[in-house]
């Protein structure tokens, strides 16, 4: 269970609401926003029933991951803010426990070749009024308790222990951080997330209208849009969207 004092001296300009169970964080703190949360106030769970992932999809979120919503007071578009948050939660990371992951294009962090964090930012509504946003975050931290349809794909920090040798805390207060002092010089962070995306610079594939579509990836955008280059040479933007990177073997510089 997050420690509520140790993390509130760790972070004390801001409320925190914490729950050992809660069906997703990213709801209760779009809930708490509409009803006059501020900015940084932060929403924390042990495990979630109900998290929810990009492109509809749910998020597993077992006890032994960081589960937090953090209420943002930006208009930054939610991409910017998505690859801010890669960047945040990377650094947050690397500095709790020494571990460097990649970033997959465009809300993943990935260790020794699994997901080990998600991130989904949502923008928060009041009729045609702009509230805010929720940055949503996920970080398998321990254990390797995955459903077999996940066992290949994703994993945690640390598989095969049963407790993490750094205070969850610490890395919560770690990311809050790194977010809110990043959202001041909006795109700076933009340099380290490309050196850091794995997806940049290779062959990709992606589905479009029942379609697989094959394509170079060549940057990430300022608003965290992808440009690629199609076989036929012609450049596009994906704004948003799930690509594969290739095969090593069946990789080719377009």
């Amino acid at each position: 269970m997050i420690d509520i004092a140790r993390l509130q001296s760790l972070i004390p300009s801001s409320a925190l609401r914490v729950y050992e169970e809660t069906a997703s964080t990213n709801r209760d703190a779009r809930a708490w926003l509409l009803e006059g949360a501020a900015h940084g106030d932060l929403v924390l769970a042990d495990r979630q029933t109900g998290g929810r992932g990009r492109l509809g999809r749910s998020f597993f979120s077992p006890e032994g991951g960081l589960y937090m919503s953090l209420v943002l007071k930006t208009d930054a578009p939610a991409g910017t803010v998505t690859t801010l948050c890669a960047v945040a939660v990377r650094r947050a990371i690397r500095k709790a426990a020494g571990i460097e992951t990649n970033i997959k294009w465009v809300n993943d962090l990935q260790y020794r070749g699994k997901k080990v964090c998600g991130i989904l930012c949502e923008n928060v509504w009041s009729g045609n009024e702009s509230l805010g946003m929720i940055a949503g975050i996920g970080v398998n931290v321990f254990g390797n308790a995955f459903p077999p349809e996940l066992a290949d794909i994703a994993s945690s920090l640390y598989p095969d222990q049963s407790t993490a040798p750094f205070a969850m805390e610490q890395l919560a207060a770690s990311i809050w951080e790194e977010i809110l002092s990043g959202l001041g010089c909006l795109p700076a962070h933009m340099a380290e997330y490309r050196r850091h995306c794995i997806t940049l610079g290779k062959a990709i594939y992606f589905t479009e209208n029942g379609q697989t579509i094959h394509a170079f990836a060549l940057d990430a955008e300022d608003d965290g849009a992808l440009r690629i280059r199609l076989n036929d040479g012609s450049v596009r933007i994906l704004a948003a969207g799930e690509v594969t990177v290739r095969p090593f073997d069946a990789q080719t510089v377009l």
